[in-house]
């Protein structure tokens, strides 16, 4: 571990509780029921999420506040939660936006600016969103054209592929300062997806960046793919959803790979983790791969405190995610950590949308 790292873990580990360390990122995309399950919560859910936020002491932030505050280490409140919403969908405007202005919250839309330019009747306009930046919602960047960003164009070099991408990224930039009048400091991946190349291009871009993973955000996390737990489906009803709020961070200094690309043929990806010593419990400790408990765990002979973690049977191309929790301290609440799995099709092909 590096002397800052070190440094952080044992800041973590030596306070009663990590809560004002840390501070757990929502995502959502539609608030309707007339829209795609996997990607909506209805409007009952959504009421019944701030209900829960306000009833029990959470305080909400903005989250470039909330960035600001992990990347220079400022305290955090002991129950922080951000809201996030990617895509700016019509719905946010009409069914989020007043639930969240009546209560004076902060949100942040990531915004693909293409649809909204062509007037796509399911997305926002910019009139309505410069209306919800006077009141609370802030506006990042979601890349022009909603892009996979990762997947690279027939013959296409890598130089190639990452300049396409940064002129993606960078026409949205323009798009959002010129229509909203403020430059964004954020960006959401595209259906969550980024590799070590797209994480280093962004930041390169002086951008902050967000994946579709979950777990709590800390100061020791990659600023290149912060986690968000997302909120769709049988994932936002309220038991799912008061576990996640209430989630501290697994405390993994270094994790293999970084990649989260996986090598084509290989059906059975390892994942490996270096946990600070003395912050979890080899007994309790619980890992999933896409939501199923038969992986093998194998911890270390020769390296204290790796595990590694491997499904004992196949992952179809499309995403998948490694899950890690512990139970914490307090009943009920449980540490956590998420890594992303991007798997192709046998000939090199990308799985399809969902």
């Amino acid at each position: 571990m590096t002397r800052r790292l070190c440094f952080l873990v044992l800041l973590l580990m030596t306070q009663p509780v990590v809560a004002a360390s840390h501070c757990v990122i929502l995502q959502y995309h539609h608030f309707s029921e007339q829209t795609p399950a996997i990607t909506s919560v209805s409007v009952k859910q959504f009421e019944d999420h701030l209900q829960y936020i306000q009833d029990n002491g959470f305080q909400v932030m903005a989250l470039r506040d909330v960035v600001f505050a992990l990347r220079h280490q400022r305290e955090l409140p002991e129950k922080c939660v951000s809201l996030t919403v990617d895509d700016a969908y019509i719905s946010v405007y009409q069914n989020a936006y007043p639930r969240l202005k009546q209560r004076a919250w902060p949100f942040t839309v990531f915004v693909s600016t293409q649809e909204v330019d062509n007037g796509i009747s399911s997305v926002m306009n910019w009139q309505q969103m410069r209306e919800m930046s006077q009141h609370g919602a802030s506006f990042e960047n979601h890349g022009h054209a909603h892009l996979h960003m990762i997947r690279k164009l027939s013959d296409e070099t890598d130089q190639a592929w990452l300049k396409r991408i940064g002129q993606d990224i960078e026409h949205a930039q323009q798009r959002l300062i010129q229509e909203i009048g403020i430059a964004p400091t954020l960006l959401a991946y595209t259906f969550g997806e980024y590799s070590p190349a797209l994480m280093a291009q962004v930041q390169g871009m002086g951008l902050t960046a967000f994946g579709q993973h979950s777990g709590p955000a800390w100061p020791a996390a990659n600023f290149g793919a912060l986690p968000r737990f997302p909120m769709a489906a049988q994932y936002a009803d309220m038991e799912g959803f008061s576990i996640k709020i209430n989630s501290l961070p697994l405390l993994v200094v270094h994790a293999e790979p970084s990649d989260p690309l996986v090598e084509l043929g290989n059906w059975r990806p390892t994942l490996q983790l270096s946990l600070a010593p003395g912050s979890y419990s080899r007994n309790n400790l619980r890992c999933y791969v896409s939501g199923s408990d038969a992986v093998e765990m194998r911890w270390s002979e020769t390296e204290k405190d790796n595990v590694s973690i491997t499904p004992t049977f196949d992952l179809k191309p499309g995403r998948h995610r490694s899950n890690c929790t512990m139970p914490a301290a307090q009943e009920g609440q449980f540490h956590w950590y998420s890594h992303n799995w991007f798997i192709r099709h046998q000939d090199g092909s990308w799985y399809a949308e969902y």
